[in-house]
């Protein structure tokens, strides 16, 4: 297999864990407000808020741990980043179809769009690859760092 195939995909890995922890952080300093956007959306209870927190930290800081120290092994974490994505962006589409205009909740109050369901499935997808391929060195790990970065600064 071409070695770009695998190292986007660990640049994608890497790029998507980077989010996770950052959504999580956000998500765990303003916590009133992730179950406030939680019960505007009507699909999954106020309660879930620190769940899927924990879950968004966890899962994204063992993607990048991993990653970085043990890439032969990221498999089964790359693969869980991968399963997440797909609900993610499953979730973001029925919002956006069934309820226009309310809060994403990812990274603030903006409504959610169809690029935030593409986000989450082109995430989806590069985990998936990286679950599928293997991994790059964590030179891709760091070039996912930078990506993501100024993904969200320039968002």
């Amino acid at each position: 297999m071409n070695v770009f195939w695998t190292a986007a995909m660990t640049v994608l890995s890497a790029t998507g864990a980077i989010l996770l922890v950052a959504a999580g952080l956000g998500h765990a300093v303003r916590h009133r407000e992730h179950r406030a956007v939680l019960r505007a959306h009507r699909l999954l209870p106020p309660a879930l808020a620190v769940p899927t927190t924990l879950v968004e930290l966890l899962l994204g800081a063992a993607v990048l741990l991993v990653l970085l120290v043990v890439p032969a092994a990221a498999t089964p974490a790359v693969l869980a980043q991968a399963v997440l994505y797909v609900a993610f962006a499953g979730y973001a589409g029925v919002l956006r179809v069934r309820r226009p205009g309310v809060p994403c909740g990812c990274f603030g109050t903006e409504a959610v769009s169809w690029a935030v369901v593409a986000r989450a499935a082109v995430l989806a997808a590069g985990s998936a690859g990286c679950a599928a391929l293997g991994t790059a060195d964590p030179l891709c790990v760091a070039a996912g760092a930078v990506l993501a970065m100024a993904a969200y600064l320039f968002r």
